[in-house]
């Protein structure tokens, strides 16, 4: 330690003062400005100007007052690395603060470094021993003073703090220039599945077998399924053949077609791939799957009801996000469908589906009603592939980008 610094106790450079019971039940919209322990968590960091509570006249006048400059410490918390959050008052109203807080009123420190202490690892390691409890941590106004604190002389502490904020601005430059990064990485994946969709992102090739005579085939075969038995006539099967009335599908390259996604898509029910146990373990070998962004919630080990026939499309039946899946699963729930292609190139679907709106606020399951009746631009079989290995292709470099953040 630098000879000009000093070690010294919390005590010998100051004073504790431990607030007085405040309920949530308490606070108001507007009145006298308070701070209760639990916001030292949620709301302020290394300092806070202005109080988001507010309780009435009388209750202030039984609770404890801070003053510009005082630390606010957390006394109560869930874990011992979280006890004691500090916080500097850098605020000029009257504030009051609530039970399991304790105010801390110094001589002549700069508040922001005694601040950024008691956050940093050193003073962190010293109030986890000092904490008592497991699943409820505790610390005394008592065991907070014994805290052991480097001091150096003021005008050093001044330039420290300005150190340390000028290091914190340009680290939350540069996480908002990440977070803007990301941003624009999302949306090139959105404009690349736009192109992709309109004919515009891989050059046709005119030798290859139009859309219509495959979707003509594929009708053809489906007729004789359902006449078979073999299937069920879809929901849009019903109706006439789609005709191009969406402006957006009205300039597609020549060779493409626009039909219902019902007319490639065939869905399973999952009934018999529902899990059974929710005991899973990263020792089990079959990923348990849902649709949305967790995708893999777990692993189970049972061995029947495995779906294996693949690759498919797990589709969320009410908030109609999608998964494409290349390996045997089994899922959670029966709020999905399980959809297959024995005529198109199932991932070209997929990624067209992420492009597809549909209000789901609705409480309903929506794949029957909404979801495959949809419009879709189906380009040549052939060109469905290229489509894919382009849009793979630029989502692998957009992807490296976001990796390299990290």
């Amino acid at each position: 330690m630098p000879e000009s610094w000093e070690w010294c106790r919390l005590d010998d450079i100051g004073t504790f003062i431990r607030g007085s019971g405040i309920k949530r039940s308490e606070t108001k919209p507007s009145g006298i400005p308070c701070v209760r322990y639990g916001e030292i968590y949620t709301t302020y960091n290394f300092k806070m100007v202005a109080a988001v509570s507010f309780v009435e006249s009388s209750l202030a006048a039984n609770s404890k007052d801070v003053h510009t400059g005082d630390l606010l410490m957390t006394l109560t918390g869930e874990t011992k690395e979280e006890i004691g959050k500090t916080v500097a008052f850098m605020g000029n109203e009257q504030t009051v603060i609530g039970g399991d807080l304790a105010a801390f009123s110094h001589y002549h420190q700069d508040p922001m470094y005694l601040s950024y202490f008691m956050n940093s690892p050193y003073a962190i390691q010293q109030k986890m021993f000092l904490g008592t409890g497991d699943l409820i941590v505790h610390i005394s106004c008592e065991r907070l003073s014994s805290i052991l604190v480097p001091l150096p002389p003021f005008a050093e502490q001044r330039r420290i703090v300005a150190a340390i904020e000028s290091a914190f601005a340009v680290i939350d430059e540069i996480e908002q220039a990440k977070t803007d990064l990301k941003t624009a990485v999302e949306r090139s994946k959105q404009k690349i599945l736009s192109l992709a969709i309109t004919g515009k992102l891989v050059p046709q090739d005119p030798a290859d077998e139009p859309a219509s005579v495959l979707l003509e085939r594929i009708r053809a075969e489906r007729e004789q399924l359902v006449k078979a038995g073999k299937i069920k006539r879809g929901k849009g099967e019903k109706a006439a053949p789609i005709s191009v009335d969406n402006s957006y599908y009205e300039n597609l390259p020549a060779g493409w077609a626009v039909c219902r996604l019902d007319e490639v898509l065939d869905y399973e029910q999952p009934t018999q791939y529902i899990v059974e146990s929710t005991a899973y373990s990263d020792e089990y070998e079959t990923p348990v799957l849902i649709a949305g962004k967790s995708f893999i919630i777990g692993y189970t080990n049972e061995q029947a009801g495995i779906c294996s026939d693949l690759p498919v499309i797990i589709f969320d039946d009410f908030t109609t996000d999608s998964r494409y899946v290349d390996f045997a699963f089994k899922v959670k729930s029966s709020a999905m469908k399980i959809l297959r292609s024995g005529y198109v190139d199932i991932k070209y679907l997929y990624y067209f589906m992420q492009t597809v709106e549909c209000n789901h606020t609705t409480h309903k399951r929506y794949w029957i009603s909404d979801f495959s009746q949809k419009p879709l631009a189906l380009p040549p079989i052939a060109e469905q592939g290229r489509i894919v290995v382009a849009i793979e292709s630029a989502f692998e470099m957009l992807d490296e980008v976001v990796e390299n953040l990290n």
